[in-house]
């Protein structure tokens, strides 16, 4: 997967080594020494040969609540366009992460992707219907496998408000890359789930005991909850919207590969008001390595 070559580079601090596994989707994390960064692939290596083990002596593995078999191997060819779409959208391509057809746990289930830091390891799973057709209901098999490739790729940078925003940058949809990001952790679905259960269960009291309850108080909880999320939701893609055009000027239409690479505090800093000097200033002050290979793949002169 990675030559001991390449990492040893890497480690010593070669830029070029980075640069390559940058263009892998093995971008260094948030406050990752080249130390760290190097032991996180050398575990991501054991993490899949043990798999690949397991699978070749027994036939399955397991993972937290899963069980993959060997048979049910997604072929590399299927990740072909999942590659493409995010090398075209931020400048990585992944084509070291095993998935797995799977017969689904529920019927919504369309696909997920198990993955661990730091000691590092990834795998997909998606509905066996997609080893025939590429759309399922709402789920598109590209977009789904693209959606979870951005989130390995940035699994080093503890990202909370933007996570969600840039893996539904992958969508063919317009409505989910504008709204996709609103909920950014299981609370925050459960708070909307929640509240709209609190509706059914006020219409239902008023249907079977209550005839003149009022069901206004039961709408309140929903109305707060999912106007909360929206106006949140929106201050962050303006905030981003905003750093993307004060990057412009400086990286060309690299801007979306650098904020993907970006930490939510980075973010933050770069849609401030300044002009591109500043800009470019507060980018070469940044000593991070993984700022240097930002700089060297995608600053313009």
């Amino acid at each position: 997967m990675i030559s001991e070559d390449l990492l040893q580079r890497a480690e010593s601090g070669d830029l070029a080594a980075l640069v390559e596994l940058d263009g892998q989707g093995l971008l260094l994390g948030a406050e990752e020494s080249l130390a760290d960064y190097a032991t996180r692939l050398r575990h991501l290596q054991a993490n899949v040969g043990k798999m690949d083990g397991e699978l070749a002596d027994k036939g399955t593995f397991t993972v937290e609540d899963i069980t993959v078999e060997r048979d049910q191997r997604i072929p590399p060819e299927i990740f072909a366009e999942p590659r493409d779409l995010t090398q075209r959208l931020f400048h990585f391509a992944i084509d070291w992460v095993p998935g797995f057809f799977i017969t689904p746990p529920g019927i919504l289930f369309g696909g997920c992707s198990y993955y661990f830091f730091p000691d590092f390891f990834a795998l997909f799973t998606i509905r066996r219907a997609f080893a025939e057709q590429d759309r399922w209901l709402i789920y598109r098999r590209t977009e789904l496998l693209a959606h979870e490739l951005c989130h390995i790729a940035r699994i080093g940078l503890a990202s909370y408000e933007y996570e969600e925003v840039f893996a539904y940058r992958t969508s063919a949809s317009g409505f989910r890359r504008a709204i996709g990001g609103i909920f950014r952790s299981p609370s925050d679905s459960y708070s909307f789930l929640g509240t709209a259960f609190l509706i059914l269960l006020g219409r239902m009291a008023q249907i079977l005991k209550f005839p003149s309850l009022p069901q206004w108080p039961f709408w309140l909880p929903f109305v707060f909850v999912l106007g909360y999320h929206f106006i949140r939701h929106t201050a962050s893609m303006r905030r981003l919207a905003r750093a993307r055009r004060n990057l412009t000027p400086v990286c060309g239409e690299m801007a979306d590969a650098v904020l993907f690479r970006c930490t939510d505090a980075e973010i933050h800093i770069l849609a401030e008001p300044q002009d591109a000097e500043s800009i470019q200033a507060w980018i070469e002050t940044q000593d991070a390595w993984r700022w240097r290979v930002i700089r060297q793949r995608f600053l313009t002169a």
